[in-house]
């Protein structure tokens, strides 16, 4: 899960337990299942599971089709965190990815990662708007009016900790009418098409290795050996501050994340990016293959 369920635990002073994922870095059925069961065991309560849809380190995605069952039948709130992925969903190729979100107790995703708005923009909806307001609902005199009660106002005040908001769905409403639904979905196309572009390249290089199934536009690789040339690898492209990675640990390995999010980024772009990447390889291991010798 991503470090914000970490932190709204420690806000709720609850206790968090992660689920193992599988070989394809997904969330399944049986595992929750287990931790479900460990947890009763020991006595505690579990009330609460966050399926991710395009995880932060490698863009995988949980089987929605088997946890959303689990979670229904133990009375336990299913939230889905799609941050990233979940404006892929504006094209219907991508939409099978959701399949069991009708399980869900409350969705989210972030228009501001990768559907052109402006940060900061996170969308949210849940099944009963009634549980978060009976949570948070405060009725101060000083913030009381006379329409409260007539449900044609919306107080999103009784939906979140904060008592104020921004207006930020003004922002998605300008782009959804400048780009319109057939313009995001190329933005988004365009985004694949280049991500599927630079695992065709790394796989073209016998030094690399892709480290995740490829789905939307994020590539994990990595040179093949250790974690240490990895992380000098990242370093000197870092360094070199023509282009920028962030990494990531997959299985106890050190991998390095390409992702494609500029709007503005052509192919040209990544081929670019992939021959700095391939040419600061080249020196590096030429560097470790003569400090090697000389050992």
């Amino acid at each position: 899960a991503h470090s914000s369920v970490e932190r709204a635990a420690l806000i709720g002073a609850v206790k968090i337990k992660n689920v193992p994922s599988d070989d394809t870095f997904s969330v399944c059925g049986s595992a929750l299942k287990k931790v479900l069961d460990e947890d009763k065991a020991a006595g505690l309560i579990p009330f609460f599971f966050c399926a991710t849809l395009g995880t932060t380190p490698c863009c995988s995605f949980d089987k929605l089709l088997e946890l959303g069952p689990i979670c229904n039948k133990e009375n336990i709130w299913m939230h889905i965190d799609a941050a990233y992925a979940g404006s892929a969903f504006i094209c219907p190729e991508f939409r099978h990815l959701l399949n069991g979100v009708e399980f869900a107790d409350s969705f989210n995703f972030n228009p501001h990662k990768w559907l052109l708005v402006n940060f900061d923009c996170s969308a949210m909806w849940v099944k009963k708007r009634s549980d978060l307001i009976g949570a948070f609902k405060l009725e101060p005199l000083y913030l009381q009016h006379h329409h409260q009660e007539s449900g044609l106002v919306t107080d999103y005040r009784h939906w979140q900790i904060p008592l104020g908001r921004r207006f930020r769905s003004l922002k998605l409403w300008f782009v959804l009418r400048m780009y319109g639904v057939k313009g995001l979905q190329e933005h988004i196309r365009k985004h694949v098409r280049l991500s599927h572009q630079f695992e065709h390249l790394v796989l073209q290089d016998e030094r690399f290795e892709i480290c995740a199934e490829v789905v939307l536009g994020l590539v994990c690789f990595r040179l093949k050996g250790s974690n240490k040339l990895n992380e000098a690898l990242l370093k000197s492209i870092n360094e070199a501050k023509k282009i920028h990675l962030v990494p990531c640990h997959l299985r106890e390995k050190f991998v390095l994340r390409f992702a494609i999010c500029s709007r503005t980024v052509e192919s040209t772009h990544v081929k670019f990016a992939w021959q700095h990447i391939s040419q600061l390889a080249t020196d590096l291991l030429k560097t470790w293959e003569q400090n090697h010798h000389q050992q």
